[in-house]
């Protein structure tokens, strides 16, 4: 089926394409296929953002809507081999998911399974845990929240699935990684991650696509991430996106926290042509704390729109946001930050930093915090900066015999040092750094 996403998602037809019914067999889960039967039809009476909208008045989508695009062409299997995981991984990973289009395989900890946690791709936890899915899905993210989550949540070919049960500690981290389409085609992800009361996990989300071959085409991914925690429930989630130049990634991501739940996010954007993302945490119970870690490098003619929000909705809610970016070439970057407390969120503790190295006289970037305080005795402050590699450092290091080029990538390093030290997974943290250096020098090299 070849389309563009604007006639696909103005179909006007109740019922989900055929072509998903198909190669899904949602036939074999009724609640699921209700379920995306709503949230297609929410999809299609949403109206499209445009620059009218305040959160998407910064970026064009005229060139996406318009992209003739493969939809559900991927032949669906199931492929649970491990010796698809590479060695390395399932060294450092207690469970390992690839989860895409056209299928998925797992890689899990025996004693895990035993002890009731779950990690599957998306498309599998309908047919095994039908009432899982039903109970959760749409619930942190519904599909009202506009068109493009409400298509993901309806149309979703894949994605991740995890569910650590009350109390469980799951000491060693997981990993899953979600890959889009292929060149030319169009694909969307719905993820869950559910830690009961008490629970704790560390979980590395890398969203991947595979380099095209021959003449590259234009896809796309739209993407839901749900995240909830009960009470007490401690998650480090690390979410990178490091898809190839020709993605266009839309992504409406929400973690829902209950009293004294724990939530360290960090997410770091590299990849794509144009990204915009929705982050928000969610602060729902007494006592809740998150801190958000992100880090983005922007090069060529690349797009990122990264929206944060940190709503607190209890009292004695913490929060603590720190984002640290770059941009090189002619690419734009626009980060806009928003902390709400709620008029009942007395005692809470809010705080909002961004800060962004311009590497070129072309590279736009746009810094927008922003504070709604409706409660009294609180604590919040935010603060954004725009600058370049500080020329201080630069002549400390160049009196000490480090040439110039050295010199401006340490400063470099220095400046993401604070965020990438907060990944828990060592192996992890040195595969950033050099993914860092490779854009860095790449960036300003004549």
């Amino acid at each position: 089926m070849r389309n563009n996403l604007r006639a696909l998602l103005n179909h006007n037809t109740p019922e989900l394409p055929s072509e998903l019914i198909e190669r899904l067999a949602l036939q074999s889960s009724p609640k699921a296929h209700e379920f995306r039967t709503n949230a297609w039809q929410q999809a299609q009476n949403l109206p499209f953002p445009d620059k009218k909208d305040e959160a998407w008045r910064r970026i064009s989508l005229d060139a996406l809507l318009q992209t003739p695009l493969n939809l559900f062409t991927a032949e669906r299997r199931t492929d649970a081999d491990s010796d698809r995981i590479p060695a390395k991984k399932a060294a450092v990973y207690a469970g390992c998911l690839y989860s895409s289009p056209s299928g998925s395989h797992l890689a899990l900890d025996p004693k895990l399974a035993q002890a009731g946690l779950v990690l599957c791709d998306y498309n599998e936890a309908e047919k095994k845990h039908p009432d899982f899915i039903a109970q959760y899905s749409g619930k942190i993210v519904p599909p009202t929240d506009g068109k493009f989550a409400a298509a993901a949540l309806g149309l979703a070919e894949y994605g991740l699935v995890l569910r650590v049960p009350r109390s469980l500690r799951a000491e060693q981290p997981l990993y899953a990684r979600l890959d889009a389409g292929t060149s030319g085609s169009a694909a969307f992800s719905h993820s869950l991650i559910h830690l009961e009361a008490g629970a704790s996990a560390v979980l590395v989300l890398d969203y991947r696509s595979s380099s095209a071959k021959g003449s590259a085409k234009n896809r796309l991914h739209l993407g839901v991430l749900e995240v909830k925690l009960e009470a007490g429930a401690e998650l480090t989630l690390v979410e990178l996106q490091q898809f190839t130049p020709d993605v266009w990634n839309i992504t409406h991501e929400r973690a829902a926290l209950e009293s004294n739940a724990r939530l360290h996010w960090v997410y770091g954007a590299l990849g794509a042509n144009l990204s915009k993302n929705f982050i928000e945490a969610s602060l729902r119970g007494a006592g809740a704390e998150t801190k958000m870690h992100g880090l983005f490098f922007a090069s060529g003619q690349q797009v990122f729109d990264l929206d944060t929000q940190q709503d607190h909705l209890a009292a004695h809610t913490t929060s603590d946001l720190l984002y640290k970016g770059a941009a090189a070439g002619s690419a734009r970057t626009i980060w806009e930050g928003m902390i709400y407390v709620a008029p009942e969120a007395m005692q809470t503790d809010g705080y909002q930093t961004n800060r962004n190295l311009m590497l070129s006289e072309a590279a736009e970037m746009n810094a927008l915090p922003g504070l709604e305080i409706l409660a009294d005795d609180v604590r919040c402050s935010h603060g954004a900066t725009i600058g370049r590699l500080d020329e201080d450092e630069l002549f400390y290091l160049q009196t000490r015999g480090i040439p110039r080029a050295e010199a401006e990538q340490l400063v470099m390093e220095g400046f993401f040092g604070e965020v990438i030290e907060q990944v828990p997974v060592e192996s992890l943290r040195a595969e950033l750094k050099k993914v860092l250096n490779a854009r860095f020098t790449l960036a300003v090299t004549p």
